[in-house]
């Protein structure tokens, strides 16, 4: 006589195993939502720097261009090219590199990075020099971690 029709009717039981299944699942997204944010994060924060270290590198390359500029201008009075070189070789010291008629600097930034400088000397151009290399290298040889085997095909 107390009998309940069953049909059609979900639990209160079932119901909750649903809504806790649900708030589980978003809590998870969450979770990794919030990682992948730390991450990015740690990411953008390394690149700022690694950016900030090329412009500063940059700068001081400026700089000796520019340190290059006020050598060269001093030499210009010189009577012929001997006398021309002679002043280059005292102003540089050891930038200059005789054999190949260039000027030469490194300049160190982050991460084991340089930034190498190449002017050729040139008494034609209009600053003296040409710029035959501006460009960012790696200093120090890493090592490849091959611990772990990996199949390559063979």
């Amino acid at each position: 006589m107390n009998e309940r029709p069953s049909g059609g009717r979900i639990s209160i039981g079932t119901s909750s195993l649903i809504l806790i299944f649900i708030i589980l699942c978003l809590t998870v997204f969450g979770l990794l939502s919030l990682s992948s944010a730390v991450s990015d994060l740690k990411l953008a924060l390394k690149n700022g720097e690694s950016v900030k270290g090329y412009y500063e590198a940059d700068s001081k390359a400026v700089e000796f261009t520019a340190m290059v500029e006020d050598v060269l201008a001093g030499c210009s009075k010189a009577a012929d090219d001997e006398e021309y070189l002679q002043m280059i070789k005292e102003g540089l010291g050891n930038y200059y590199r005789e054999e190949t008629g260039t000027v030469q600097a490194d300049i160190e930034m982050l991460y084991g990075q340089m930034l190498h400088i190449e002017l050729e000397i040139n008494r034609e151009e209009e600053a003296g020099y040409r710029i035959l290399a501006w460009n960012v290298y790696h200093s120090v040889d890493y090592d490849i971690d091959r611990s772990m085997p990996v199949w390559t095909g063979d």
